[in-house]
């Protein structure tokens, strides 16, 4: 008998959940989808997901729907409206082909506190996308003054 409440409650943990993947927990939601060959992530990741391991699959970029949610209706269905994962505070995306994240990747998860990406994994940054090289692209703005840096990655303009 007791075997059998334990049984119902894992199936009642589990029961909104990606075929692809094993999920846990019911108010917080744990999804492990590692190494499945995955390229995308599966349809109907619950909602309230916390914790999002998706390491060891095929993923080549980081792109919104990894933040996207879904719920079920009263009838059981699945709604096919995302929601936004408000509640992710881990995501696991080791051991994936990922060459490179843009810095922006993570904006659409608010409450993530642990990203694993790949160890050779290069970080894009936009800051500078475009930039006219006439003389009037720094019109207005006079250099600062060298301050010796660890890393000398940055040249510092001011405007005032």
């Amino acid at each position: 008998m007791a075997w059998l409440l334990v049984l119902l409650a894992v199936a009642a943990c589990v029961q909104s959940c990606p075929t692809e993947c094993f999920c846990f927990g019911s108010t917080r939601v744990v999804v492990h989808c590692e190494f499945q060959n995955l390229s995308a992530v599966p349809m109907y990741i619950p909602v309230n997901t916390t914790h999002l391991f998706l390491h060891g699959n095929h993923f080549t970029a980081v792109t919104t729907d990894m933040f996207q949610g879904y719920v079920k209706n009263s009838l059981g269905v699945w709604v096919d409206t995302p929601l936004p994962l408000f509640q992710l505070q881990e995501i696991k995306l080791d051991l994936n082909p990922l060459p490179i994240v843009n810095e922006f990747a993570f904006l659409p998860a608010p409450t993530l506190q642990l990203i694993y990406l790949p160890f050779f994994a290069q970080i894009q940054y936009q800051a500078l996308s475009e930039m006219r090289l006439d003389k009037s692209s720094f019109r207005g703005f006079k250099r600062v003054p060298i301050h010796v840096l660890e890393d000398p990655t940055f040249i510092a303009f001011s405007k005032y």
